[in-house]
């Protein structure tokens, strides 16, 4: 009885917080005050936009997704030894993490490790729908850096 009694107090909490938090939003927009995300949100809303509304959940749910997977991606290259890359750059396309590096010639230790980042974290994201994919050149291939790709490392 205890556990209903503190999921309902909890519940509660959650509705008036949430209530509140809308009222604030509705005087920032009749005052004038609330960004133009607000305004575009509340409107989406209001209008019943379903596409509008699926595009927005999209986006976030990308920038979410892809940030994480960039965070975990470089928490799993700090173990690697004194940088072993020449460049390392990344790009984004819809539900995807692409990585370009380039490593030293024969530098067969360093691309296994790239793998098996690139593979822990599809291991992680993909139940999510959010993948990653790794190109890995060497010195000797003489490839430029894709212009869509950000540069992390190098240049």
């Amino acid at each position: 009885m205890q556990n209903l009694t503190e999921e309902k107090n909890k519940t509660d909490l959650w509705f008036d917080d949430f209530v509140a938090s809308i009222r604030v939003d509705q005087l920032a927009l009749e005052t004038g005050v609330a960004s133009d995300e607000q305004k575009h949100l509340y409107e989406t809303l209001i209008d019943g936009n379903i596409q509008d509304m699926m595009d927005r959940a999209i986006k976030t749910a990308q920038q979410y997704y892809i940030q994480n997977m960039l965070v975990d991606y470089i928490h799993l290259l700090k173990g690697f030894e004194d940088a072993p890359f020449l460049k390392l750059a990344v790009s984004f396309h819809n539900s995807e993490l692409l990585v370009w590096a380039e490593i030293e010639d024969d530098a067969e230790a360093v691309e296994g490790e790239l793998i098996m980042a690139e593979a822990k974290i599809n291991a992680k994201y993909h139940q999510h729908g959010f993948d990653m994919t790794t190109t890995i050149v060497e010195k000797c291939d003489m490839l430029s850096v894709p212009s869509h790709y950000n540069f992390l490392f190098g240049k």
